[in-house]
């Protein structure tokens, strides 16, 4: 073996390599391009997930300290005397003007729904001890009564002040009490506020307001939403007074990775907002999930998710490949002008290509529909109808896919430029057209190019008729897109070819 000798080859093909420009440039950008759509659609997370927000929610209105002194009102013998300042209540009762004043500090409620230590002043005039105990057994039978309905007992105190000394003698028939109520009542408004902020500065969630429920389910139920949140006209007065926390959410369970970004940016904004107040263990969701033909608790597998996407894929990889290297092939040995001198027209001879394509399409969508649902339990229920749509959407990805091909195949010398090709149209259609990921995983840059590539929408209308239960007429678009890119690709592959090989 000499050394000589391989240099020669070695030179030799260099040189070929040097003389072929576009091969150069295909080698080197290519690597290039396939390794950024891979860190982009891979190294993203999910965003501009959209998400209904229904919020009936009506703020906590209720003023404890309120109720309290309203139910103290309810003995016919107690009169108030109303004062917003401390110092005048007890002043009254220091002067014999009244027998008692209470005094609420001003965030009573709000500390007391929030467990925090808070205190009431009572100050009691001890002349008739008989008419100072009736006084705080009113009292405490009084704020007893209320904090039952709201708290269920609370971390507050009484702090009673005997005032004066004196003998024990018969009620009069009029008590006077200095009332003094500074509570401000609860101030932080509405606690599902709360939730929404911090969602929506996570910003990862589109969150849409609104009030109909029926018409929010129907778009989860359809793809266009991928779920609803909804706030109880009580959530927030449960949340006080019961320390419970209680949300509903309907997601589409046809989108298994956008349901769990949900849930986890629900938990954590539950946890970030509520954590010091309430216990974790109350924090309770309540899941609803569409689109799972097994179980409405959870949203399908992802192999079900996977398997309408793959159909689309797998027939549109090999059909595509396929009739380059075919083309090529007979193009190179002559196959192809024989052919076209024969009897044949052109318009013959793509259809015989197409026919060819589409058994074999067929087979290849069978075979992958078997696999996932005999060995991995993909969770459709296929009906003769929804087979026939589906590979009725196959076939318009066949055609597509033949006359990019049948294009590509005329630019190409080599079966080793075809190679070059393939991940400069398998890659872009098979990571940004949602195979594997939802669209939203994409950069934001990169959405819109998604809207470019047909498999984006061969994908959506099977996924909305394998998943969704949905049919031809709910996906208008997506067909038109999908045929009108098969008649173009053909009639550019035809125009192309027909050049080449004159």
């Amino acid at each position: 073996m000499k050394l000589f000798n391989i240099w020669t080859i070695t030179k030799k093909n260099l040189n070929q390599m040097k003389r072929d420009v576009r091969m150069i440039g295909l080698s080197i950008f290519a690597p290039i391009l396939v390794t950024a759509l891979f860190g982009s659609v891979f190294g993203g997370d999910i965003t501009n997930i959209k998400v209904i927000v229904i919020n009936n929610d009506n703020n906590f209105e209720d003023n404890i300290s309120t109720q309290i002194s309203d139910v103290v009102a309810l003995d016919p013998k107690i009169q108030y005397n109303i004062t917003f300042d401390p110092n005048i209540a007890r002043v009254a009762v220091n002067n014999n003007y009244s027998q008692a004043a209470i005094i609420f500090p001003s965030l009573f409620t709000e500390n007391l729904l929030l467990g925090k230590e808070t205190q009431i002043e009572l100050y009691v005039s001890y002349e008739n001890p008989d008419l100072a105990e009736y006084i705080i057994s009113l009292f405490q039978i009084s704020y007893t009564q209320v904090l039952e309905t709201y708290t269920g007992g609370s971390n507050f105190s009484v702090l009673i002040f005997p005032v004066h000394e004196g003998i024990p003698g018969p009620l009069p028939e009029f008590i006077n009490v200095s009332l003094c109520n500074n509570d401000i009542g609860w101030t932080k408004g509405k606690l599902s506020d709360e939730i929404l902020k911090i969602l929506d500065e996570n910003g990862k969630l589109k969150l849409i307001f609104s009030n109909d429920l029926n018409h929010s389910e129907t778009l989860v139920e359809k793809g266009e939403i991928r779920a609803i949140l909804i706030f109880s006209e009580n959530f927030t007065y449960e949340m006080l007074t019961k320390k419970e926390i209680n949300l509903q959410v309907k997601l589409d369970g046809a989108e298994p990775q956008s349901c769990l970004v949900i849930m986890s940016l629900l938990t954590s904004s539950l946890v970030e907002a509520f954590s010091d107040e309430f216990d974790k263990s109350m924090f309770n969701i309540n899941e609803y999930y569409f689109n799972n033909p097994d179980s409405t608790e959870k949203p399908i597998k992802s192999i079900t998710y996977f398997t309408p996407a793959i159909l689309c894929f797998i027939v549109f990889f090999f059909s595509f490949l396929l009739t380059m290297l075919a083309f090529l092939r007979e193009r190179n040995q002559g196959t192809m002008e024989r052919i076209l001198t024969s009897p044949l027209t052109r318009g013959e001879i793509i259809l015989g290509y197409i026919l060819s394509h589409s058994i074999l399409s067929i087979v290849q969508a069978t075979s992958v529909i078997l696999t996932t649902f005999l060995i991995f339990g993909a969770q459709i229920e296929y009906t003769v109808l929804s087979l026939i749509q589906a590979y009725l959407i196959i076939y318009l990805v066949v055609i597509g896919a033949l006359g990019i091909g049948i294009f590509l195949s005329t630019l190409a010398k080599t079966e080793f430029q075809i190679l070059q090709f393939i991940p400069l149209v398998i890659i872009p259609f098979m990571l940004l057209s949602g195979v594997w990921a939802p669209i939203e995983t994409l950069p934001d840059w990169l959405q819109p190019i998604s809207q470019f590539i047909p498999l984006t929408y061969a994908n959506q209308a099977m996924r909305d008729i394998l998943l969704r239960k949905e049919s031809f007429l709910d996906v208008p678009i997506a067909l038109i897109i999908l045929l009108t890119f098969a008649v173009m690709m053909i009639a550019l592959g035809i125009i192309k070819l027909d050049k080449k090989l004159k």
